[in-house]
């Protein structure tokens, strides 16, 4: 069909002259730069994104790239890579981030704010949302487990020199 009934808070009016064509791609354009200015951050290798320590405001999408998720004291506990999302513990559990994130290539990072994030938790089942949630505190302390070792490790080998 050529027409459709839509409310009237979400209809744009074009102005006479402009093609519904030349109105479709301009609203396109516009939207891509939207995303594109508020919602996405290009990072270079080395960048770090966050660290230990900081409010968990955000959780993030690898649009494109790497990224080293690091323990507090600089143990690598993984490499991201496009397609993955990471920062999200500290936000679930609602603690400061208990890691730092660095990326690794050059990068194209989108971000998923708060409030999107408690929506499609506050919609999620009940008995998901608390296995994400054990999931998450699992997490937190399998890295501050595996950091305790790398370090009496790093001990050990420096009293064998």
């Amino acid at each position: 069909s050529q027409q459709r009934i839509i409310p009237a808070k979400i209809a744009v009016k074009v102005p006479d002259g402009i093609s519904s064509k030349l109105a479709a791609t301009l609203m396109t354009k516009g939207l891509t730069t939207n995303y594109l200015l508020t919602k996405t951050y290009n990072l270079k290798a080395g960048e770090t994104i966050y660290s230990h320590n900081d409010p968990a405001e955000y959780i993030f999408l690898i649009h494109s790239g790497k990224v080293r998720i690091e323990s507090k004291h600089g143990l690598e506990l993984g490499i991201l890579d496009t397609g993955e999302i990471f920062g999200e513990v500290g936000h679930i559990i609602e603690s400061p981030r208990t890691v730092t994130a660095v990326a690794v290539t050059n990068s194209i990072i989108r971000v998923i704010d708060e409030k999107t994030v408690k929506e499609k938790m506050n919609k999620a089942d009940p008995v998901l949302a608390a296995i994400i949630r054990g999931l998450s505190l699992r997490i937190g302390d399998a890295n501050a487990l595996a950091e305790k070792h790398w370090l009496e490790l790093s001990v050990y080998k420096s009293l064998g020199k």
